[in-house]
């Protein structure tokens, strides 16, 4: 039998190495998969007789893992990795499921039968603070997430995963080779956005030179200081700032106190500063979206336009704080 130190040291752990292979061996679980597909994004195994629950995926948002990797180039099969072990799940139902694995599978470790003292010094009090989901960091890719009940505070649920940052925008945004973003420079100006307003967590040296409103400089620094992606964990701690960022992520509307609805997809937002709006509209209301694509391509700002989008992000964003809180 397996152990959780064992499962432990097997996180993010490829899906074709060959320990991967023994686990499954082990526990008769078949092969584990080769790759994962985008349309799948995950694929899950379980264990009932142990009732363990293995998952793996690709999109992955620690730097360990990512970007995600497409074996034979094509964007859609990708190499995946153990992302995370449900250890335990008592259920929705009165009658609570018992966790049959033996006491040697949880040596060194909490069990689900643990008491709220025992689980309490495993987690650590201070971590805790009340909390009814409680969570601690294994090592430096996987951490224990644990669900508590709220009348009785027993163990509901144990699960091992990988620590994983919140996306707002990811490599796609700004890797020239994805097509899939069309108006990859309003990716790189909110970049200068970030920076200009040093929203960004950087080395203070890094703030002494000033970031120009130029394509390529702005590609060049986000490859080498943000590893083409912007997570929440490169950003100040504003729940604000990080909420307003994924709203402008997606084609979304915000409504202002006085009732009035205001799209604020960065998308959209970069299209209107070109001055090219309307033209936009006419070819989406023709449904021809392949001449969408290539008309959003070739949109390109002159520096006035940067500047008009630059001060857009400002004003949209002191919009964003006024409208009840939305938290992402």
């Amino acid at each position: 039998m397996v152990t959780i130190h064992e499962i432990i040291d097997l996180m993010g752990q490829k899906s074709t190495s060959p320990e991967m292979a023994a686990l499954f061996t082990s526990l008769a679980l078949g092969k584990p998969p080769k790759s994962v597909n985008a349309n799948q994004s995950t694929k899950g195994f379980t264990d009932k007789t142990n009732q363990l629950s293995f998952n793996f995926k690709f999109n992955i948002t620690h730097e360990q893992f990512y970007p995600p990797v497409s074996p034979k180039k094509d964007d859609y099969n990708f190499d995946c990795y153990l992302s995370s072990v449900v250890l335990f799940s008592a259920g929705n139902g009165k009658k609570k499921l018992q966790d049959p694995k033996p006491a040697s599978f949880w040596e060194g470790f909490v069990s689900p039968d643990a008491s709220y003292e025992t689980l309490m010094a495993f987690i650590g009090s201070d971590a805790s603070n009340g909390k009814k989901v409680l969570r601690k960091s294994l090592n430096d890719i996987a951490e224990v997430v644990i669900w508590t009940e709220n009348a009785t505070n027993a163990i509901s649920a144990m699960e091992i995963r990988l620590k994983e940052s919140r996306e707002i925008f990811s490599h796609y945004d700004f890797v020239e080779e994805f097509a899939i973003k069309t108006v990859k420079e309003a990716y790189t100006l909110l970049v200068k956005w970030l920076f200009d307003n040093q929203y960004l967590l950087l080395p203070a040296e890094v703030y002494q030179t000033a970031l120009p409103a130029d394509y390529a400089a702005i590609q060049d620094f986000t490859n080498k200081y943000l590893k083409n992606h912007i997570w929440d964990n490169q950003l100040i701690a504003d729940g604000v700032l990080i909420s307003f960022l994924y709203k402008i992520s997606g084609n979304r509307n915000m409504t202002l106190p006085d009732g009035q609805s205001v799209n604020v997809y960065i998308k959209h937002l970069y299209i209107k500063s070109a001055g090219q709006w309307e033209a936009h509209q006419e070819i989406y209301d023709q449904r021809n979206f392949e001449e969408l694509d290539n008309f959003e391509r070739n949109i390109s700002l002159n520096e006035q336009q940067r500047q008009h989008f630059l001060q857009t992000l400002t004003q949209t964003f002191e919009l964003f704080k006024q409208i009840p809180k939305e938290t992402f």
